[in-house]
């Protein structure tokens, strides 16, 4: 089949279809869908479409050679050194039905630049968008329509990351995803999250934070090892509600767990446990800087990693004149942040 720029095609093993904006090669070309997203297609899957009116309306964009107008903003840079990024899925409606649809979002939480490739398996092969994410943004590629699913979602992330100031290379990353299209239908997959203000799933593709590298170099019966010996060393201590205050070092603790700050967790959802245990955080740190203490270590555990996380996230955003470490191993295990507050 011929096809050429301007031709209006429908899509063979797809529902829909668009105008042909670009010819890449000789196997594949460039579709404008009627949602107004460029997609690369396998030309022996386009099949002419005499029905060109329903496309009228969508226009090929041109491309602006007078640079001169283009106005490029700065990237926004952050203090953090992790490298992360994510896969998201928003509603459009938060109250999830069969017909749902969802925007699909990258997400990329790192001081890189980054060259994308997000594929979906489409029968025996896959259909790409490609794009690039500047620093620190997120971006909506595209739409999930969630009563069109199969039995699972079959997703390909592909990631190089550079920046155009001199930077530490990294090597390129190729994440398959495989999520089960029941997923996408439970109200409950849809959590609150740092990126969005609705609930959304958000799938990490890349996660580098010193907690999660420290598990993935454990072995997994000595990370449930370090967890019991705390929890017996926890009950033989029995130890009061009072943060215990080290003079000696001048060292503050404050242990985050739950159970240690409120006597009835009962009626507390998951959610108000980590904002309790946040605003607690805020108050000590702020204590401990109007005290003179040199140093406070926050006790909070290993468990899903998300106090730690937050904490971390708090730290390098709200108190950024301040380095913190993951505190004495021998002491904490890996369940504890130590922050500086002065040397």
């Amino acid at each position: 089949m011929k096809i050429k720029v301007g031709d209006t095609v429908k899509f063979l093993n797809d529902v829909g279809g668009g105008k042909v904006t670009k010819v890449i090669d000789k196997e594949t070309a460039l579709v404008l869908n009627d949602t107004g997203f460029e997609v690369p297609v396998m030309i022996n899957e386009l099949l002419p479409d005499a029905n060109e009116s329903k496309y009228n309306s969508v226009p090929i964009p041109e491309i602006k050679e007078d640079k001169k107008d283009i106005i490029e903003e700065e990237p926004i840079y952050t203090d953090s050194q992790d490298v992360n990024f994510y896969l998201s899925f928003v509603p459009k409606d938060q109250k999830i039905r069969e017909d749902s649809d969802s925007d699909i979002y990258l997400i990329n939480d790192s001081n890189y630049f980054v060259f994308y490739n997000y594929a979906v398996q489409k029968g025996e092969k896959y259909v790409s968008i490609t794009g690039k994410l500047e620093p620190n943004v997120k971006e909506n590629i595209d739409i999930l329509k969630i009563n069109s699913l199969q039995d699972s979602v079959n997703i390909v992330i592909q990631l190089i990351y550079y920046d155009t100031k001199k930077y530490s290379v990294r090597e390129p990353v190729s994440n398959h995803l495989k999520i089960k299209s029941t997923r996408f239908l439970k109200q409950s997959s849809y959590k609150e999250n740092d990126f969005f203000d609705e609930l959304a799933i958000v799938i990490p593709v890349v996660e580098e934070n010193a907690m999660q590298e420290a598990i993935e170099q454990l072995k997994k019966k000595d990370v449930d090892g370090i967890i019991k010996q705390k929890e017996v060393e926890n009950k033989m201590l029995n130890k009061p509600k009072e943060y215990k205050e080290k003079d000696k070092r001048n060292i503050k603790e404050v242990d985050l767990h739950i159970h240690e700050l409120t006597d009835d967790e009962a009626g507390l959802s998951d959610n108000d446990k980590l904002q309790y245990q946040l605003d607690v955080f805020h108050k000590e740190m702020i204590s401990a800087i109007k005290e003179n203490y040199r140093r406070i270590v926050f006790i909070h555990g290993v468990g899903s990693g998300s106090l730690k996380f937050k904490i971390r996230r708090e730290l390098q955003h709200k108190y950024k004149k301040y380095q913190f470490q993951d505190a004495s191993f021998k002491e904490y295990g890996y369940g504890a942040t130590m922050v500086l507050l002065r040397r």
